[in-house]
């Protein structure tokens, strides 16, 4: 019995060890995809708040105060960030305007630097989410259609903004 129950505990703690092992190499993979994209959004986002004030849509330029990655409540895998940015002038009825215009120009981006998007159907690999303000700054959740994960994510969220076409479709 005492080798039958060695042999056990060394397949039990070899299973927690590769388990352990498994999922550190995983998320170590995941977070250096996250920031590599971030930092690629990052420099699409600071072009494109530059070129609205290029384009005479706000008068001065935002100031960028920060950008984060979106925890993993959606999953493994999604590249999506919540920026912070400073702009004042611009009033929470113009919010909508904004982050249309910022799509556009993203979109544009997105074709100017050829930057490929995982969903075919998507004209641009950048999508704002969600934006909203919160005292003087606006917040504005970003998706970077990179991969899959990402694609489903933004399907996720038009979903629930939208579940009278969910449905129908029944």
């Amino acid at each position: 019995m005492g080798v039958t129950l060695t042999i056990v505990i060394a397949v039990i703690v070899a299973f927690i060890v590769y388990m352990l092992v498994h999922r550190l190499i995983v998320r170590r993979t995941t977070q250096n995809a996250q920031e590599a994209a971030l930092n690629q959004t990052n420099v699409a986002v600071k072009a494109s708040l530059q070129r609205l004030v290029d384009d005479r849509f706000i008068s001065e330029p935002a100031e960028f105060v920060k950008s984060t990655i979106n925890p993993d409540g959606w999953g493994r895998g999604v590249m999506a960030f919540e920026y912070v940015i400073k702009l004042d002038h611009v009033t929470d009825d113009q919010l909508p305007i904004l982050r249309q215009r910022l799509n556009h120009i993203l979109a544009e981006f997105t074709e100017d630097y050829k930057i490929a998007s995982a969903d075919g159907a998507q004209q641009s690999a950048f999508f704002i989410t969600d934006i909203w303000r919160h005292e003087t700054r606006i917040h504005m959740s970003i998706a970077y259609l990179v991969n899959e994960a990402t694609v489903e994510y933004l399907q996720d969220l038009h979903r629930l903004e939208h579940p009278e076409k969910e449905d129908r479709a029944e």
